[in-house]
């Protein structure tokens, strides 16, 4: 199950990666946005090596060279000059990235055919999802506004909130599992309220703060999950 929550989690870095460059671009906490960045670019350059190094079924391996691939200019774009025409591109690599990292989490999930496996892909896809919620509020404010971005934020928002439902009704919760899925309902609500407030900076740094709370809570969620015993 290690393999499945790495590779859920370079899902996650996809989205991370723009939705700090945005932060940048639009001076939201751009020294920190910088670190996440960083940060980013070399965790996702670690799990690849090791996804890589680890992984024997031939479709996954297929899927993780196709990853690899799509990489690249993302890499390239995150770690050069921040403005507009480098989120743009990033936004075009950075949804086939994740695609790619899907497609090779769901492999791994499908050859491990463990319950617990698919709770750990669920819980794992969610830090995915306060990235994605919070990079497209971030690209539009930046002035990449449109129906489609304001469908894409709807859109991640029902996906979420139907997995939390999911998560929390599992019968596989522990009691500390259910305290701290109890405890994201109520950030949920709260990152929820703050992607419809638009305008004042202060606004902008609550939903990059109010991402970064959920993302921390569904990375020990997804941790969790993986240390329950194989069922």
């Amino acid at each position: 199950m290690a393999a499945i929550n790495k590779a859920g989690r370079q899902r996650m870095l996809s989205q991370r990666i723009i939705k700090a460059y945005c932060q940048v671009g639009l001076g939201v906490e751009p020294r920190q946005s910088r670190i996440q960045i960083q940060n980013a670019v070399e965790l996702f350059d670690s799990q690849l090596r090791q996804l890589q190094s680890g992984i024997s079924d031939s479709k996954a391996r297929q899927a993780l060279s196709r990853l690899a691939r799509q990489w690249r200019p993302v890499r390239s774009i995150a770690t050069g000059p921040v403005n507009r025409a480098g989120a743009k591109k990033l936004m075009k690599h950075g949804d086939a990235l994740l695609a790619s990292a899907h497609q090779v989490t769901d492999l791994l999930d499908g050859a491990h055919g463990k319950q617990v496996g698919q709770l750990v892909n669920l819980a794992g896809r969610q830090r995915m999802l306060s990235q994605r919620l919070a990079k497209a509020y971030m690209l539009k404010l930046w002035g990449f506004d449109n129906p489609a971005m304001r469908e894409e934020i709807e859109a991640a928002g029902r996906e979420f909130a139907d997995a939390l439902t999911i998560l929390r009704a599992a019968p596989e919760n522990t009691p500390a599992l259910n305290q701290e899925l109890d405890a994201v309902a109520l950030q949920w609500e709260w990152f929820r309220h703050a992607l419809m407030l638009e305008g004042a900076y202060s606004y902008r740094l609550i939903v990059a703060e109010a991402s970064e709370s959920i993302l921390q809570s569904m990375e020990l969620i997804t941790r969790m999950y993986e240390d329950l015993p194989a069922q």
